[in-house]
């Protein structure tokens, strides 16, 4: 098992009576809470390369890319 670590939130008093009346395991919803949050800044930052990279490249003519595509079709 990997290890664990504890983080301590501070909440209003009258959420964390509110907490109580619902039925929810509140530490896994945080954990999922953190992961999905993780996964779409990983996301938004791979998206924020990919659209540095295709700035940087010239667009490629239609002509060109049916070239491309009947040569590897002759292979």
């Amino acid at each position: 098992m990997s290890q664990v670590n504890v983080i301590t939130v501070k909440i209003p008093s009258e959420l964390k009576k509110e907490m109580k009346q619902v039925k929810v395991n509140w530490s896994e919803f945080i954990r999922d809470s953190i992961q999905k949050k993780i996964e779409e800044q990983k996301i938004r930052a791979a998206s924020t390369k990919i659209d540095e990279v295709r700035t940087r490249n010239k667009p490629v003519p239609t002509e060109e890319l049916v070239s491309w595509i009947r040569e590897d079709r002759e292979r």
